[in-house]
């Protein structure tokens, strides 16, 4: 999304919202499947750390809005030149979450086949 422009950003964040959709049901079921006798609990646990996770990281990631502002802000853009800038810029860094995710799903994979 961060390259993308005009109507390429509405097809980039339908395939992020579609990755979505399935990544949440998809860790529940395992977490149910592999962790049956944990019941409930497992499955709160599961959304408990990922709101943890976004509030660890909400922080961080309004620090990296504020830089790219900040350096947008250096051209003498007009201000929808510079949103555009930051935005671009900020997702640019967001795409290290799914890398992160792949990665680790990958091992989770090899790890229980």
């Amino acid at each position: 999304m961060s390259t993308k422009i005009g109507i390429k950003v509405y097809f980039s964040a339908l395939l992020f919202a579609l990755g979505v959709t399935y990544f949440w049901p998809t860790m529940l079921g395992f977490v149910a499947k592999k962790l049956p006798n944990t019941g409930a609990l497992s499955l709160s646990v599961m959304g408990g750390v990922g709101m943890l996770s976004v509030s660890l990281w909400s922080p961080v990631i309004g620090r990296w809005i504020d830089l790219a502002r900040t350096e947008a802000q250096q051209y003498n853009l007009t201000d929808e030149h510079v949103e555009l800038i930051t935005g671009q810029a900020t997702l640019g860094y967001l795409v290290l979450f799914p890398c992160t995710l792949i990665i680790a799903f990958a091992f989770l994979l090899v790890q229980q086949k």
